[in-house]
């Protein structure tokens, strides 16, 4: 094959393979679907989300709480669970849990006053996924002290509404750790399923 000839094939590979390359770029949409692994990003229209469908596993979640023993025969209801906290205000109904043992104990630690009781229990209990609802819009303070009313409007919302028996939200004590609110006036609430309560003791050197 002559030099001229050779020079003409390989410009006709370099056409060849542009043409195969506008080829490929067109069978796909502008921009590539978000990852399953990427954050989920709220939107006006998806606040609050089935957990379910935010990437939670299992048909149970599995909520933890520190106790005083007085609370013992009512871990996840009873009265004072509507004195309020980050997400509520007083007087709305939300029982505050975890979703591992070690969150559940930093929570108390955090809002504990004066000397750390002697005698403490760990409870947990199982709610079905499909009753619990994620909460994926915040607003920018919600993690600020005292608590803001724009945070804590969305818990009172979700409380009143009864619009599911728990509302997941993040921890601002850990980041990574996430929260369950409960809702005891819930119609639902009776398939919250109590599974194991034990006392426990915490460890001294957790308390400065």
């Amino acid at each position: 094959m002559h030099i001229d000839e050779k020079d003409e094939a390989r410009d006709r590979a370099r056409l060849d393979n542009a043409s195969l390359d506008d080829a490929i770029a067109d069978s796909f949409p502008a921009s590539d679907p978000p990852s399953q692994t990427s954050p989920i990003t709220a939107t006006p229209s998806q606040a609050q989300m089935p957990l379910g469908h935010a990437g939670a596993m299992g048909d149970q979640v599995r909520v933890y709480r520190v106790i005083e023993p007085r609370k013992a025969s009512q871990p996840f209801s009873g009265p004072g669970n509507d004195s309020g906290g980050r997400w509520t205000t007083p007087r709305t109904q939300a029982v505050y849990a975890s979703l591992s043992p070690a969150a559940a104990i930093l929570e108390y630690l955090a809002h504990l006053e004066g000397e750390t009781p002697d005698k403490l229990m760990m409870a947990s209990a199982t709610v079905p996924i499909e009753s619990v609802l994620a909460q994926l819009e915040l607003p920018s303070e919600w993690k600020e002290r005292p608590y803001r009313d724009t945070v804590r409007q969305i818990g009172d919302a979700w409380s009143k509404t009864k619009k599911s028996l728990a509302l997941r939200v993040p921890s601002a004590v850990c980041d990574g750790e996430c929260n369950v609110l409960l809702n005891p006036d819930h119609p639902d609430f009776a398939k919250l399923h109590m599974d194991h309560l034990a006392p426990m003791k915490l460890d001294p050197r957790l308390r400065i």
